[in-house]
């Protein structure tokens, strides 16, 4: 007998605001989208496992919360932005745009206790990139990178920006090549 599975995504409530900047947390797996209509959605995963809420200034805070998830559940959020100006992840977890974002003057990207931060499709002039104590961004600035690690983390870079780094108590910056790209990457599919 063949069952068809149908997902659909939840929706989840936005706190008021105008938000640029979203930050991942705690082994959320995050992919943003450019839109007209801001929204979060969870595409995989139980929602009561997310927790929205609004950060300093312009900031989008999603947070897998460990009270209501299966140990090790994955969780896949979808987030609709008008333009993203800064990227975070702290935790684990990690957070990738899709698709081309229109071209912008500059990104702020930080990763900090592990997780992934990929900004590759975000056409920005000038990228400020920093991991602390573990992680790593995934770059592709067009003019200037200033790539920042301290104690640990590793941020890799295309093209031919002019770069500016500063590496302390261990860390990498280099630039990337396809064998870099992680698995499950827009790179790969």
């Amino acid at each position: 007998m063949l069952q068809l599975l149908v997902f659909s995504a939840a929706v989840l409530a936005l706190p008021p605001g105008q938000f640029e900047t979203l930050e991942a947390r705690n082994g959320a797996h995050v992919i943003v989208r450019q839109g007209a209509v801001p929204r979060v959605s969870v595409l995989r995963g139980d929602p009561r496992c997310v927790t929205v809420s609004a950060g300093a200034g312009d900031r989008l805070v999603i947070d897998k919360s460990g009270h209501d998830c299966r140990r090790g559940e994955r969780v896949q959020i979808e987030v609709i932005v008008r333009r993203l100006s800064a990227a975070a992840v702290s935790n684990g977890g990690s957070l990738q745009p899709l698709d081309a974002f229109a071209d912008q003057k500059s990104i702020d990207a930080h990763v900090e206790h592990g997780g992934t931060l990929d900004i590759r499709s975000v056409a920005a002039d000038r990228v400020a990139a920093s991991v602390y104590s573990g992680g790593r961004i995934l770059t592709e600035p067009r003019k200037t990178l200033e790539a920042s690690v301290e104690s640990g983390g590793i941020i890799l870079y295309w093209g031919d920006a002019a770069v500016r780094q500063s590496v302390s108590h261990g860390g990498v910056v280099a630039r990337g090549t396809a064998e870099d790209v992680p698995s499950g990457s827009a790179m790969n599919r």
